[in-house]
């Protein structure tokens, strides 16, 4: 044990912090492998920074303007940067070549046209979404950055695009990107993962004291759980595992899930000292009494946490497994330290505090009468919950946000607001083309009806940042006629003739081949747009496909919608199944489970029932409140009916034993209720205080998920209490009909 203890010390100092959200992707169908062969032959979407630039007094002043160029060209400049681009800089094509383009669209540096340049942008509205906003109060500077740039490489340019932007005065910078989200994202996982760590061990050492009020009896039980933490770290990194945003929330799971354990194994044992039991029968006593029903507690979490192993992402796979590693080393150190700790000192102080205590007995003989005196109320009462949580479960929504996990107090949070507020918005919308007959990207037809998708992507989506083929032959045309301000204007089929040869002339330049593939057959429409969930935006793509079907020649253009962030959206749609086939899987293990051990289907029903209604209030309080169905939130209902059938688990166990004491069926539930009594509602004290302390975090999956579990197993311990008994009763009822009076 010592030795293994070393080897994980050794190993946890290697332990790093990881946050790839491209891990997060589905590979349920072809959807990953098209994104993977789209960037391949395109580029990476993702890879891309924006800034803006805020003048209160107007953007068109030139000493801003000045400055503005000034920071444009040395973040061109900068290493790992491929291209920057903004307003003073920014081109009208040209045939010459294609790029670089000649035509400026704005002339920063002489203020006599500012008026016509900026009649000629607003009117027009091509940019306006893109490098300018409709406010005209700030501008954008679009950075293309490498491809796959590492943890290291992605912080090097973060700090000297910073350092740059400092050196300027603006009245206000806002900045987007993967490279930034990164960032933040792994800075809060750090801080979040020590967080919870020191909370959830506070508040655990909290409620032991309140139990125990014994210095032995908090730091016995914290020791076993911080070494099955300790292991369980030492075993991820010796699997090269590096911690993330699920595997954050991993110390927490093993605390309370741990905890549950000892506490039982704990209550059993002081319980049996103060009766006056020999030491050496106690231990057999607890293996029979309360060993049993913990292992199957064992069970029924690691089910709950295995059905992760339905999810097709791999951190939520990792998540899964991890944390069922570390709840049996729990459980093996409960049934193997402790014993050994307990044997050789056993502090007189905890014996005395699990003395008989009349006034507790008093109380729970009291309520357990009310509740058999009240079986039809708490019948009507769960029946009335259910058909109200039917009502709220049918205004649940399947929804997803980019970066709606982070709390808006956060800095690029409220950056991506301002995108999605005065500008096109931050999420990449892509579009892979391909050509299905001869004819090839360039042909009249062909580019006509990508003209046509380009004008309904704009009108439907609201897309800025648009560049697609069809745009690239309406900015040459715009250009070399003489109304340069007409309203996107597109050629007709002798016009474009010069056009299409020119282009097939320079295939092989590097911005025609960010849209178009060298065979002509693939091609690319990509923009950026308002981050408005997943559930509007498949709103827009039924909109999007009913356009396809009427003005679309099938036999001519195949459109598949692509991209990280539809990638994410599928994720989530995938996730939500996933997570119900997971859940159905925990239900019928459970199930089966509970049968082999009580050959009775009735006590099937009884053993599940308390614990599934839960699960229907809480799904019914997230449709009331409005709380979306996505990847975190679903990942509650496994997890919390794993749990929560601990209490169940130990409630029918010690009942059973009564009963195959000889015990009448009243006097039975009597006894359940005083053995059983106090250890449910510490573990479910210290469960709270677990999932507690998740509702700190800036990320609103974990909020949710701690806030979600911690209403689950209040509304699980209440039917537990109230519901459990009655249905039991119910059941076994008939074996003894006599009542006990208090």
């Amino acid at each position: 044990m010592l030795g293994f203890s070393i080897i994980c010390g050794f190993q946890i100092r290697t332990l790093g912090f990881n946050y790839d959200f491209e891990a997060f992707f589905p590979n349920e169908d072809n959807e990953l492998e098209l994104y993977n062969s789209f960037r391949k032959t395109f580029e990476y979407d993702n890879e891309f920074v924006l800034i803006s630039l805020e003048n209160k007094a107007g953007i068109f002043k030139k000493d801003f303007l000045t400055k503005v160029d000034s920071l444009t060209k040395e973040l061109g400049s900068l290493q790992y940067i491929k291209k920057a681009t903004s307003p003073t800089n920014l081109k009208h094509l040209s045939l010459g070549g294609i790029v670089p383009m000649q035509s400026a669209v704005l002339h920063w540096n002489d203020p006599v046209l500012y008026k016509d340049d900026s009649t000629a942008i607003y009117r027009s509205g091509e940019m306006v979404g893109s490098f300018f906003p409709a406010n005209a109060r700030s501008l954008c500077i679009f950075l293309k950055t490498d491809d796959e740039l590492s943890k290291v490489k992605s912080d090097t340019l973060c700090d000297r695009i910073l350092g740059l932007i400092n050196k300027q005065r603006f009245d206000e910078i806002h900045f987007v990107g993967r490279i930034f989200g990164q960032r933040v994202y792994l800075e809060k996982i750090k801080s979040e993962f020590i967080y919870f760590l020191v909370i959830s061990f506070l508040l655990i050492v909290f409620f032991l004291w309140m139990s125990f009020r014994s210095f032995y009896g908090v730091a016995v039980p914290v020791l076993i759980v911080i070494l099955s933490v300790f292991w369980t770290l030492g075993i991820m990194a010796l699997m090269g595992k590096d911690i993330d945003i699920m595997s954050s929330m991993l110390p927490t799971m093993i605390f309370i899930a741990g905890m549950s354990d000892v506490v039982h194994f704990f209550s059993k044992y002081f319980e049996e000292l103060a009766k006056g039991s020999e030491k050496q029968k106690i231990f057999p006593l607890i293996i029979k009494e309360v060993g049993f029903p913990t292992f199957l507690t064992l069970l029924t979490t690691i089910v709950g946490f295995l059905s992760l192993l339905f999810s097709s992402m791999k951190p939520i796979r990792d998540f899964g497994i991890y944390t069922s590693v570390g709840v049996t080393i729990a459980f093996i150190l409960t049934y193997t330290l402790l014993p050994a700790l307990l044997y050789f000192f056993t502090p007189k102080k905890l014996v005395s505090v699990h003395g008989h205590n009349n006034n507790t007995n008093n109380a729970m003989r009291k309520g357990l009468f009310w509740i058999f005196r009240n079986q039809k109320t708490i019948l009507v009462i769960t029946a009335v919950l259910i058909v109200l949580s039917v009502v709220g479960i049918s205004k649940i929504r399947v929804n997803n946000l980019l970066l709606e996990d982070l709390s808006n107090k956060v800095k690029i949070k409220q950056d991506f607001n301002f995108f999605d507020k005065y500008y096109s918005g931050v999420r990449p919308f892509e579009m892979q083309i391909s050509i299905k007959n001869g004819k090839g990207i360039w042909d009249y037809d062909i580019i006509k009806q990508l003209n046509s998708i380009d004008e309904f992507v704009k009108k439907e989506y609201g897309a800025g940042f648009l560049y697609s083929p069809a745009a690239v032959v309406k900015g040459i045309y715009k250009a070399s006629i003489s109304n340069a301000d007409a309203l996107t204007p597109f050629p007709d089929k002798e016009d474009y003739e010069s056009i299409s040869k020119e282009l097939i002339a320079n295939k092989k330049n590097k911005e025609l081949k960010r849209l178009v593939a060298p065979d002509f057959k693939t091609a690319r429409l990509t923009s950026k747009i308002q981050d408005m969930g997943s559930l509007k935006i498949g709103e827009h793509n039924k909109n999007f496909y009913a356009f396809m079907d009427k003005n679309i020649n099938k036999n001519d253009i195949e459109i598949s919608l692509t991209g990280a962030a539809h990638l994410i959206d599928r994720n989530n749609e995938y996730m939500v199944n996933n997570m119900t086939q997971g859940f159905l899987f925990s239900i019928i293990v459970i199930a089966i489970l509970t049968y082999f051990l009580h050959r009775s289907w009735r006590m099937v029903l009884v053993f599940i029932l308390p614990n599934v209604i839960p699960l229907i209030i809480i799904a019914g309080i997230m449709g009331l409140m409005g709380i979306e169905l996505k990847a975190a939130t679903s990942l509650v209902f496994s997890i919390a009916f794993g749990i929560a059938t601990d209490d169940t688990i130990h409630f029918i166990s010690r009942l059973k034993i009564e009963l195959g004491y000889g015990k009448s069926l009243m006097y039975a539930f009597k006894r359940t209720y005083f053995e059983t009594g106090k250890p449910i509602l510490l573990t479910t004290f210290i469960l709270m205080g677990g999932f507690i302390s998740l509702m700190i975090s800036d990320f609103q999956s974990t909020f949710y998920f701690g806030f979600l579990i911690c209403i689950t197993i209040i509304i699980a311990v209440i039917a537990d209490i109230f519901l459990l008994p009655v249905l039991l009763f119910m059941i076994l009822g008939g074996r003894d009909k006599k009542k006990l009076k208090p």
